[in-house]
């Protein structure tokens, strides 16, 4: 069956052409023009993906991101007419997995929509990366099936670079990701934090390596082949 998307966009032309696009690449869509009935459509529909506009009549699309979570274990892709960090990270802060900034070109909204559910297929528990495994339910890593032991913060900091495989991560990211864990908000705890973990990771020859990426932060990838999830 194709994935569902729910299209939350109170632009209605735009949401047609919009549906019309995703439809014809395979998908089923679905609309809904405010946010005050976003909550309910997602709740009822629980969609693969949902494509969440910031700006919206009756409620915007950050206090939908947070009402909707606690009930909603799927993807969120919110757009926004503003490419600014504060606004982004609001988004992630709320419980949104991507941003893509509007004016959106079709085909650049379906390359990131196609790799989101790449990443992370509906309800995905397990990523693996060759010999190396995560199961992100019962917050265990494994090595060639071997049980390895990371601290609850360790596997924090390692779930969200394995969710974001990848895409380069920057510190305000990190940090606003990791908030709730024990870390002092600078910048320099978190290049401690990762540094620690990378050589952590290193020491236990697993398949995976974090870079860093000028200018843009950190990068999780496999010295191999792509992740995939189940």
């Amino acid at each position: 069956m194709p994935d569902h998307l729910l299209l939350i966009e109170d632009d209605l032309p735009l949401a047609a052409l919009t549906a019309q696009f995703l439809r014809a690449e395979g998908f089923r869509v679905s609309i809904v023009h405010r946010g005050d009935e976003a909550t309910a459509a997602i709740e009822q529909l629980q969609p693969a993906l949902v494509i969440l506009d910031v700006m919206l009549p009756g409620l915007d699309g950050f206090s939908v991101c947070r009402q909707i979570r606690a009930a909603y274990r799927g993807l969120i892709l919110m757009l926004t007419a503003l490419d600014e960090n504060h606004e982004q990270l609001t988004g992630f802060d709320a419980g949104a997995d991507d941003f893509v900034v509007k004016p959106v070109d079709p085909l650049v909204l379906l390359a990131r929509i196609r790799a989101m559910l790449r990443r992370h297929p509906r309800q995905a528990r397990r990523l693996d990366f060759g010999r190396f495994s995560l199961d992100l339910h019962c917050q265990q890593a494994t090595l060639d099936g071997a049980r390895l032991h990371f601290s609850t913060a360790e596997f924090e900091l390692l779930a969200i670079f394995a969710r974001h495989a990848g895409l380069p991560l920057g510190r305000e990211v990190l940090l606003q990701q990791l908030r709730g864990l024990d870390y002092d908000g600078s910048n320099r705890s978190v290049d401690m934090r990762v540094s620690r973990l990378r050589k952590k990771l290193g020491a236990l020859d697993c398949p995976v390596t974090i870079q860093t990426v000028m200018a843009q932060g950190y990068l999780f990838s496999e010295t191999g082949a792509a992740p995939h999830a189940h």
